[in-house]
């Protein structure tokens, strides 16, 4: 079993944030969790109305005896409810590995302090425990107080600590409007960064910084990057909102919400000091009809024999190497001539996205690096179906950003056509993140699916299965291609 990840957090009766949120949300992610409390609070629905911090010899006892159980996976850490007992943790995280995530929880929704030290000192013992974690997540009045009133800026905060901050989006900018999405901001160790949005949800709920940042820490002690990490943690907190616990007093986020493509947040890469985070204005248009078996095949003779066998989407891969531009010209004219010829046909051109506008294409496939540079705007006006590949939560994001026609994930298994950089989806993560881009997307799974997985890859919730070297290297391409379409309803 692996190791328990450790909450160092206040207490919360009411269940609504503070450890138990934490634990809750490991619990949604399939994660065991430990934690020490550093604080007792006196609160209800209604609010805050003290908090009493653990003695610190306590504190130290706990963190002591938990760790006899074995070294985290990973640590958040929240309400610390003194100075004292900031320091007693700033020691203790000094000797950690693991990922450890910093909620500098400064005071409670309704305003009331979340310390009983003077701020001067709280905010110094802060500043030193910051220097120890790998990732802060302050919200934006809390950022202010950390960066002494100074400009809040990314960069400024990726200072405070010894890798990457969020600079959570929920508590709206002046001018922000119900219309305007809330954005978090997110700056890695190497400071690249980038915008996560979601639509801003009327009212508020208790909760959200603990969730947030435990859904972060439970990322990264799975190995996500923080980028990864940071979209999970957002559209946990955004579903968690939408389907918060109601009370008499302050609804609490849910933390262990269902998850789909409502709350799934998009993402734009920011460079040069820019901003952005609505998705684009239209979607592409969206699909003539369901994906079906889905055959990717190197040449237009492909094209032609499984349009010929009733197969009715098919993706042209050629690859620029292999062939001069001529003749991956002439190959796109003549797949996209023979999709013309079978009516219902769905014929994508990957990557060569000119050469299948000239030629009249009904769709192109892209991957992430080309939605970057491919003139979108430019795609959609010209009526071309997009798909886009995925393989991390935050390629997910970034797909969603741009709202294609369907969405690709994978590899599923491990695939011998091309060196991948990322390691395989496998089934569990498959069936997750299908339900997070459902309903509002078709889902195909790609990668290293024989016929014998097939039923299984299908069976995660996807639309469709998009095979390569199952149909183009079988002994009889013919039969694999029928069998594989009476899986497809």
């Amino acid at each position: 079993m692996p190791p328990p990840l450790l909450s160092i957090a206040g207490h919360d009766p009411v269940h609504g944030a503070g450890i138990t949120a934490d634990l809750a949300t490991w619990a949604a992610m399939g994660l065991d969790g430990a934690s020490v409390v550093t604080a007792l609070t006196v609160q209800n629905a209604r609010g805050l109305t003290r908090v009493e911090p653990v003695p610190v010899d306590t504190v130290r006892d706990a963190l002591q005896a938990v760790l006899a159980d074995g070294e985290p996976a990973a640590v958040k850490i929240g309400m610390l409810g003194a100075a004292a007992v900031a320091r007693e943790v700033s020691e203790f995280i000094a000797a950690r590995r693991c990922p450890v995530v910093l909620d500098p929880v400064l005071a409670a929704s309704n305003g009331r302090s979340a310390f009983g030290d003077s701020p001067d000192e709280m905010l110094q013992a802060l500043r030193s425990l910051m220097c120890r974690v790998d990732v802060i997540t302050p919200n934006l009045p809390e950022a202010q107080v950390l960066l002494a009133g100074g400009p809040v800026h990314l960069d400024a905060l990726r200072a405070l600590c010894r890798g990457g901050a969020v600079l959570k989006g929920g508590h709206a900018d002046d001018g922000a409007s119900q219309e305007d999405p809330c954005i978090d901001r997110v700056v890695d160790a190497t400071g690249r960064s980038a915008a996560l949005a979601a639509p801003r949800l009327p009212g508020t709920a208790h909760g959200t910084g603990c969730v947030f940042s435990a859904a972060l820490a439970g990322g990264l002690s799975q190995g996500a990057d923080l980028f990864d990490a940071a979209v999970e943690a957002k559209l946990r907190v955004h579903a968690g909102i939408a389907q918060a616990r109601r009370t008499l007093g302050r609804p609490h986020v849910q933390a262990a919400p269902a998850l789909e493509s409502a709350h799934l947040p998009t993402l734009r890469w920011l460079a040069d000091g820019s901003d952005a985070g609505a998705p684009s204005s239209e979607p592409f248009p969206p699909l003539a009809a369901p994906i079906g078996f889905y055959a990717v095949v190197p040449d237009a003779d492909w094209v032609e024999r499984l349009l010929d066998w009733g197969v009715r989407t098919v993706q042209l891969r050629v690859k620029s190497g292999a062939r001069s531009p001529d003749a991956i010209r002439s190959e796109i004219a003549r797949a996209i001539a023979a999709g013309h010829r079978h009516p219902g046909a769905q014929v994508f051109i990957n990557d060569h996205w000119r050469e299948a506008m000239e030629a009249g294409a009904y769709g192109v496939h892209l991957g992430q690096e080309d939605i970057e540079s491919a003139p979108l705007d430019a795609l959609r006006e010209a009526g071309l179906r997009l798909g886009v590949s995925s393989h991390t939560p935050a390629e997910m994001a970034r797909a969603h950003a741009v709202q294609p026609s369907y969405v690709a994930i994978g590899p599923v298994y491990p695939t011998t056509l091309k060196a991948m950089r990322y390691e395989p989806v496998g089934l569990t993560r498959l069936r997750a993140w299908a339900r997070w881009y459902r309903p509002r997307y078709p889902v195909v799974a790609i990668g290293g699916i024989s016929l014998e997985r097939a039923g299984g890859v299908l069976a995660c919730g996807v639309d469709a299965v998009a095979v390569v070297s199952a149909i183009t290297q079988a002994d009889d391409p013919r039969n694999a291609t029928e069998a594989f379409m009476r899986l497809h309803p």
